[in-house]
This record gives structure tokens, C-alpha cells and sequence, in this order.
């Protein structure tokens, strides 16, 4: 009767630790959110924009599937901490691949991925920024949703987001 408690316990605390999704944050004093829903890019998509342009229309593709945006931000350091500790053990708990990463001006930023069905395309992008001396800021962007590399490479190269040219998989 023990065993089975402790493997019930272990399942239990192992499902909270992959179910982890940063929403303890979102309320959090020291910690600056944004959450973006499905209900916000359906909204979006809905624009009255020039079908005919194919640029807007893949903006419109890449928005219509989403699922969700979530950031936190804090330069505070305790929360920076827990935050920076929290991403680390999300990306191993969840098992996310590499994309890239980028060091420059004290910050290091990583992006890391869950696979989709094909090469191209990923379930989830998960963004961490941090600085090199922290002393500055942590940010974790989460992109949940059926995302196409090619689709964010454009996007990214348009905003001028450094390494942007390192998402084209061409």
C-alpha cells in the first residue's frame, strides 16, 4: 500500500513539474506579465487588411495559429532568480531543443523549441533573456501554438530582431 502511494505522489508532483506554465507569475508583485490568447489573434486576424497582399496574409496565416503569448519580465533580483530557475527547469522538464543563442551587450538570450510534425514548423518557441552580470532584467517569452520557422524568420528579420537571419533554416 506504501509503494502505491509513492509511485501516486511521484506522478502527481512529476505532472505539476511538466505542467509548470509560469502562471504563478502572472499576479506576482516584481513581475511584469503579458498573456495574449487565442480570443486576442482571432480578433487580429479578423483586421480588415488587404487579403492581396501575400506579406499581410502571412502575417494573418502565422496569427491564426496561435494559441497564446505569455511573457514575464523583472528586474527584481529575487524574482529574477526564481524566474531564470524556473525557465531552466521548464526547458529540461520539457524536453526543448536548441534553436540559438545570442550574447551580446550583457545579455544572453536563448531560444529554444518543442518539434512539430515536419521540420518547418514547432509547437512551441520559448524565448529567456537574461544579462551576463545580473544586474539587469529576465524575460521569458513563451509562443505557444502551430508555428512555421519560415513564417517567423520573415517576422523577425522585418523587426530587426538580432540573429533573426539564424531562423531561416534555407
Amino acid at each position: 500500500m506504501k509503494t502505491i502511494l509513492t509511485l501516486i505522489a511521484a506522478l502527481l508532483i512529476s505532472g505539476y513539474t511538466f505542467a509548470q506554465d509560469f502562471s504563478k507569475y502572472e499576479n506576482q508583485p516584481g513581475i511584469s506579465t503579458v498573456i495574449i490568447n487565442k480570443n486576442m489573434f482571432k480578433l487580429m486576424s479578423r483586421l480588415d487588411l488587404d487579403s492581396q497582399d501575400e506579406e499581410i496574409q502571412q502575417y494573418v496565416d502565422l496569427i491564426n495559429n496561435m494559441e497564446n503569448i505569455k511573457i514575464f519580465k523583472s528586474n527584481n533580483k529575487a524574482m529574477r532568480d526564481d524566474l531564470l530557475a524556473d525557465a531552466n527547469t521548464y526547458v529540461k522538464n520539457n524536453n526543448l531543443d536548441e534553436l540559438m543563442r545570442i550574447q551580446e551587450d550583457g545579455k544572453k538570450v536563448s531560444f529554444m523549441f518543442k518539434p512539430g510534425k515536419t521540420d518547418d514548423e514547432i509547437l512551441q518557441l520559448f524565448m529567456l533573456v537574461d544579462s551576463t552580470d545580473g544586474n539587469d532584467e529576465t524575460i521569458v517569452i513563451i509562443i505557444n501554438g502551430l508555428i512555421d520557422l519560415k513564417q517567423v524568420s520573415k517576422l523577425a528579420k522585418d523587426l530587426n530582431v538580432p540573429g533573426a537571419g539564424s531562423l531561416n533554416q534555407d
